[in-house]
Parts: structure tokens; C-alpha cells; sequence
């Protein structure tokens, strides 16, 4: 069995849309139980997942869906 029939492209984007969710809500649980996390660091953590899954939800969307 080759891997890269295994692992196509679009499981690459599809599991974008998941690691920036779970970006998105660790930094909402960080943010929420004010971990000893600078808190500029966790706002720029919660930007950077909400424009990765903008991007990559709309990627995937025109790509595969649409």
C-alpha cells in the first residue's frame, strides 16, 4: 500500500479546518481560566485560528464541496 494514496491533498485541508478549531478553542479556554499565558500572546492565537479557518473553510468549500 503506497502512503500517498493513503494520504491525498484533501486530507491535508480538511484537517486544517480541525487544528484551527482546536487553536480557536484553546485560546478561548486559556483566555476564560486566565492561564499564566501573556494575554496578547492568547489574542493572537484566537486571530491567527479565526483566519486559518476562514481561509481554509473557504478553500475547502470551493474546492471539495462546492
Amino acid at each position: 500500500m503506497n502512503i500517498s494514496s493513503f494520504i491525498r491533498p484533501e486530507f491535508f485541508d480538511i484537517f486544517g479546518i480541525v487544528v484551527f478549531c482546536f487553536i480557536i478553542v484553546l485560546s478561548v479556554w486559556a483566555l476564560k481560566t486566565k492561564r499564566p499565558i501573556s494575554k496578547w500572546a492568547l489574542i493572537v492565537l484566537f486571530i491567527i485560528g479565526v483566519a486559518g479557518i476562514l481561509v481554509d473553510g473557504v478553500m475547502v468549500y470551493t474546492t471539495y464541496l462546492k
